[in-house]
């Protein structure tokens, strides 16, 4: 019984070409290299922007003048006065986070070894639709033991983050207050 298993290793390990993907430990998570493989990022990104702007405006002009008539006679001096004046200003302060988990696929590997990674994540709550929609691309090297990669470590990331339901349409102004603010009426 133990020479048919014997021979049927020694020809799997014959005749099997062996590559580096064909490798895999029986001891460590496998990681993402080819197109199909799935990569779980961590994505946690924080943003905070400002802007602050500050405009004075001051103009003023001063005419005056006099007109004489052929016959020698004047008419009555006269003067006019303009002036404007503006100040104005502004300030924007944004702050935004997104911490989450996605499993997303590998769709194309580069010429250079790199990996382009495109995923989505769908969560329905209380008729509430959370979608995160990720895609980029990632080095291999970057990849963790455990098939994950940090957010912060994709190149060319494109990460969504979009919200559908009767929350999100309730922050959402109502179409008469659109149309009058399209139409600059107020």
């Amino acid at each position: 019984m133990r020479l048919p298993i014997i021979f049927f290793l020694l020809f799997f390990l014959i005749f099997q070409p062996l590559s580096a993907q064909a490798v895999r430990s029986l001891f460590a998570t496998p990681r993402a290299c080819k197109v199909g493989d799935t990569l779980t990022v961590i994505i946690s990104e924080f943003s905070t922007a400002s802007q602050t702007a500050k405009t004075d405006f001051s103009k003023g002009t001063e005419t005056q003048g006099e007109i004489e008539l052929a016959n020698g006679g004047e008419l009555p001096a006269w003067t006019w006065n303009y002036s404007s004046d503006f100040a104005g200003s502004g300030s924007t302060q944004r702050k935004g986070s997104l911490v989450a988990k996605l499993t997303v696929e590998v769709v194309e590997v580069l010429p250079n070894g790199n990996l382009r990674i495109k995923g989505a994540k769908r969560v329905k709550i209380n008729e509430e639709e959370q979608i995160i929609y990720l895609e980029g691309v990632v080095r291999p090297e970057d990849i963790g033991e455990n098939n994950t990669i940090s957010s912060v470590n994709i190149a060319q990331a494109n990460i969504r983050y979009e919200g559908r339901g009767p929350i999100s349409e309730g922050k959402r102004p109502g179409i008469i207050s659109r149309l009058l603010n399209w139409l600059r009426l107020f």
